[in-house]
Parts: structure tokens; C-alpha cells; sequence
């Protein structure tokens, strides 16, 4: 995205993160399935409940759990709140456990229930009395922060907008042919693999913190090559990196814009851990190697359409601005909510019950 020179925060984890779903141009846009309908999640638990009730500190004593009884855990993040948690993943031996926050926007109901999926109600933990009784502001929050969100996504459609608008007029410019040898070169010596698998895994997300970058591609790289755009050849890099890992047939995560999800902005080539991703420098805190695209590129003859992509790119930097002032207008109002869901959950007997769940899940000594 045409914002990633404005401010990032950036994210070391320390774990297997990402986001599996956006605030983007097109409205909310999710990769859920993708995420939790793999073949090895042979266990599903959809945790329901309101704001505030626990769902993300549940998943994470799941996976905290889970990692003591030896399996492997992946975090997926909220796009929105990045400081909670979407889901968790755990796998060991081919075997897959997933907890999954399955509210509003992104619902998950289950189509194989019992026998695979089940859902948690932390609505049983809550005093109904207490809500009523906010119900009034409850109302009003929960409206404004609609409304929010609202004028996020036509601010981040507008932009969206801007972008298509730059790329039509300089898709004309860029030495395609050129881009896609220049893809081959970077990845001749990647060993083929035994089957082109991708996987959508993001590093970014536009959310209630501002602009969030998760750090795990470059911690789990052995090679970072940090890819400079010049009017969206980017863009075609990426895309045809994917094509060569097609073609040899590796595993590969996907990482892809999250205001614009058709532009791939991340790849982390799992058998031999190189990683593209198109990111400022002073976003990644690991060696890299810096590539600059602008020789694929005729500049030199772009200087009928300078005036109107400039103009695209001026107005698309203002309105993601304006979608970043109305998040935080939409993080108001959702810790508030929040707050007072929280005032009349019973969080012992909440506890209780994730100690019980984990217990089942891992056994008592885990």
C-alpha cells in the first residue's frame, strides 16, 4: 500500500503470528476458512461471546497450554485489535486443534457439529441484569461505533480507488517481461519442492492501533530481500514470485495488502526460508538485501500522466489518513463496550471453565 512510508508499529512477537482477516477497500475481508478448514484440524471450538468477555485471553491459555504439552502453536491476530487475538492453532504429528473468536464480523458457525466443531458460550458467564440494564449506552456504542466503521470502509474504498486509478496509469510503463526474469534470477537457486502449497498469512493489518506489522516473516527467515517499489512495479514483482514458486512447486506463505488484498506485499518460502516483502528498511530489524525496481521502469516517459498520478497519490494518502482518525474513533467506542461487559462477566467461573476445557484438550499434568 501507498502507505507503508507513514508510521508502522511494529510487532516482535516471538511467535508464529499473523492476521487471517482486513479492514480493506472492499469492507471487512477474511481468510477464515482458509485459516481454520485445513485438513489436519480434525478439532474446532468457536468461542462466542461480547466484547470483553474473555475470548482472546481464553485462546491464549489454550495455547499456552498447549505449548507445554508439546504442540506447536500459531497466533492469529485481530485485525482490528491487535492486541487480542482471532484464533489459535496447535499442531503436532499431523494433527490440528484450533479455538477460533467466531462473533461479528467474523462469524464461523459450524457445518460439522459434534463430531468436529463445538461452540463456547461465555454468555453463560455473564449477568444479563447488569447489560440490561446499560442497555441504553450499550445501544448508543454500539451505533456509533457502526457508524465508525461505516466511514472507515468508504474512506479505505476511496483510497483503494486512488490506487487503481495510479496503477491504470502506469501499468503501461513497467517492463513486465523484464520484472518476471528478474524473478527467476532472484529465486534459480531455491531447490524445487514437492508441491506448490500457499498459504494467506498476514504481516499487516489497519486496525484500532493504526498501521500494525507483525515481524514474523523476518524471524522465521534465513534470507530477507526487501523489495523498493517504483510506481507499482512491486506489485508485479510479487506476483510473479508467486508464479515461480508455482512452478517449483514449493511451500510458501502468502502475506498480502491488507487495505488492497489483490497486491501480495509478503512471501516466505517455507523449505528455505527466503522471504520477499515489499517494506521500508527501517521496518525490518534483521540483515537484509535491499532491491530497487526502478529500472524496470520507463520513467523518462511518464511525464504525460506525472500530474494525475501524483493527484491519485495525494488524495490516497489523505483518505487513509481519514480511515486511521475514524478507527480510532471505532477503538473509543469498543473499549468502552468493553468495559462494561467486563463489569458483569463472572470471570472466576469463566476461568474455571478454560481450566476444565484444558484439561480435556491436554490432560490435567500439562
Amino acid at each position: 500500500m501507498d502507505g507503508l512510508n507513514s508510521p508502522v508499529t511494529v510487532r516482535r512477537t516471538g511467535e508464529d503470528a499473523w492476521f487471517a482477516a482486513s479492514n480493506s477497500a472492499q469492507g471487512f475481508y477474511s481468510w477464515y476458512g482458509e485459516s481454520f478448514d485445513r485438513e489436519e484440524i480434525t478439532r474446532l471450538y468457536a468461542v462466542k461471546g461480547g466484547p470483553g468477555t474473555g475470548k482472546s485471553r481464553l485462546m491464549r491459555e489454550v495455547a499456552e497450554r498447549g505449548v507445554r504439552a508439546g504442540w506447536q502453536a500459531g497466533m492469529v491476530y485481530c485485525s482490528s485489535d491487535p492486541d487480542s487475538l482471532d484464533g489459535v492453532i496447535l499442531t503436532r504429528e499431523g494433527e490440528g486443534i484450533a479455538v477460533l473468536d467466531a462473533t461479528a464480523p467474523h462469524v464461523y458457525e459450524p457445518t460439522r457439529p459434534g463430531y468436529r466443531e463445538e461452540l463456547l458460550n461465555l454468555g453463560a458467564f455473564w449477568d444479563a441484569s447488569v447489560l440490561r440494564g446499560a442497555r441504553g449506552e450499550l445501544e448508543r456504542l454500539n451505533r456509533q461505533k457502526q457508524e465508525a466503521y461505516r466511514r472507515v470502509y468508504r474512506c479505505l474504498a476511496g483510497y483503494g480507488a486512488m490506487e487503481q486509478s495510479r496503477a491504470e496509469l502506469t501499468v503501461p510503463f513497467l517492463r513486465e517481461a523484464a520484472i518476471a526474469g528478474f524473478a527467476a534470477r532472484l529465486m534459480r537457486e531455491v531447490p524445487a519442492g514437492r508441491g506448490f502449497r500457499p498459504a494467506t498469512a498476514l504481516m499487516r493489518a489497519v486496525g484500532m492501533r493504526g498501521q500494525v506489522l507483525l515481524d514474523t516473516y523476518f524471524a522465521q527467515a534465513s534470507r530477507i530481500v526487501l523489495v523498493e517499489d517504483c510506481h507499482g512495479s512491486a506489485w508485479s514483482l510479487m506476483q510473479a514470485l508467486l508464479r515461480c514458486a508455482e512452478t517449483r512447486r514449493l511451500r510458501v506463505r502468502v502475506s498480502r495488502d491488507p487495505v488492497l488484498p489483490g497486491r501480495i506485499d509478503g512471501l516466505l518460502l517455507c523449505g528455505s526460508g527466503l522471504c520477499f516483502a515489499v517494506c521500508p528498511p527501517q521496518q525490518c530489524a534483521y540483515p537484509h538485501r535491499r532491491v530497487t525496481l526502478r529500472r524496470f521502469v520507463r520513467t523518462g516517459e511518464m511525464r504525460p500522466v506525472r500530474r494525475e498520478t501524483a493527484a491519485a497519490g495525494r488524495l490516497g494518502r489523505g483518505l487513509l489518513r481519514e480511515a486511521l482518525a475514524g478507527m480510532e474513533r471505532v477503538r473509543q467506542c469498543h473499549f468502552e463496550m468493553e468495559r462494561i461487559y467486563a463489569s458483569a462477566m463472572d470471570f472466576a467461573a469463566k476461568e474455571a471453565f478454560t481450566a476444565d476445557l484444558c484439561d480435556r484438550l491436554f490432560g490435567r499434568n500439562a
